[in-house]
């Protein structure tokens, strides 16, 4: 127990002894500490400059876009650790004990961050089999954006309203996903209605005349319009009609808008609702 002694005090004992200490521990430990801190500083700023400079340079340019996120985040991680070690070397410390408690220390974080290590193997699972890549339109469960970005432990989705959606990669790996941007030709499928007093020849012509003018239309592979079935008094034309992917939403709001106007000018009745009514005494 420590007794203060007032006379050992007032003869300055006490100070000279923690003096005593402190040149001791500046002798022993205190340059190796001072020597720690300055290369942890200068490691710190040295890396940071290190990964600005990889960034502009024409080796990551030539990355894949998917990839290089992750290609950033692997080699700040190196160069961070490259720093820890150089500074527990200048300490003094047992790489052995470190290794020790960061083992230990690994098997506790694993534990409590179990969802964070799914999300990592699931980020490498859509790396390796690229299912997409930045700028694809794809669609997931209730989803349906274009990629921003493609990150270790999180995939982001930009939505066609301007909404930023963030999807843990553990279940998007594991999910349905629609990519409507994997080949450069989509195919815009419509079924359109005619009443079936209408001629259907004349049904078939204005719907052809009006494929025949898109000008996103591809004229291979061909265009398909046939009729596909009569139901409910009305004739069910099947139209289908090829383009290239980022035409598809023009090309389809365009053979709407336009097959209606050609119905109204060739006078082409439009389908109304049919109801069957049974009368019994």
């Amino acid at each position: 127990m420590f007794l203060f002694d007032a006379d050992k005090a007032a003869n300055g004992g006490i100070f000279r002894e923690l003096w005593a200490i402190v040149r001791n521990f500046a002798m022993t430990s205190g340059l190796r500490l001072a020597a720690a801190i300055i290369v942890l500083l200068l490691g710190l700023k040295i890396a940071k400059a290190v990964l600005k400079r990889y960034e502009k340079s024409r080796a990551f340019q030539k990355i894949v876009p998917d990839v290089r996120g992750v290609v950033r985040w692997l080699a700040g991680f190196l160069l961070y650790a490259l720093i820890i070690v150089l500074v527990i070397g200048i300490l003094g410390i047992p790489l052995a004990s470190v290794a020790t408690i960061i083992s230990s220390a690994a098997i506790a974080v694993g534990l409590a961050l179990q969802g964070s290590l799914s999300n990592l193997a699931g980020g490498i699972v859509i790396l390796a089999f690229k299912p997409f890549h930045v700028g694809d339109v794809i669609q997931t469960g209730s989803y349906n954006g274009t990629v921003e970005s493609i990150g270790v432990f999180y995939t982001t989705l930009t939505t066609f309203d301007n909404q930023r959606v963030v999807l843990p990669n553990a279940g998007l790996s594991n999910a349905n996903i629609t990519n409507a941007s994997a080949f450069d030709t989509r195919r815009v499928d419509l079924i359109v209605s005619a009443g079936c007093d209408t001629d259907s020849s004349a049904v078939h012509a204005a719907i052809e005349r009006v494929v025949k003018a898109q000008k996103y239309a591809l004229n291979e592979p061909a265009a398909f319009i046939r009729l596909n079935d009569c139901t409910d008094g009305k004739q069910n034309f099947a139209v289908r009609v090829w383009c290239r992917t980022e035409n598809y939403y023009d090309l389809y709001h365009d053979l709407q808008e336009g097959i209606r106007e050609e119905f109204v000018r060739c006078g082409i009745a439009p389908t109304l609702p049919v109801m069957n009514v049974k009368l019994s005494k």
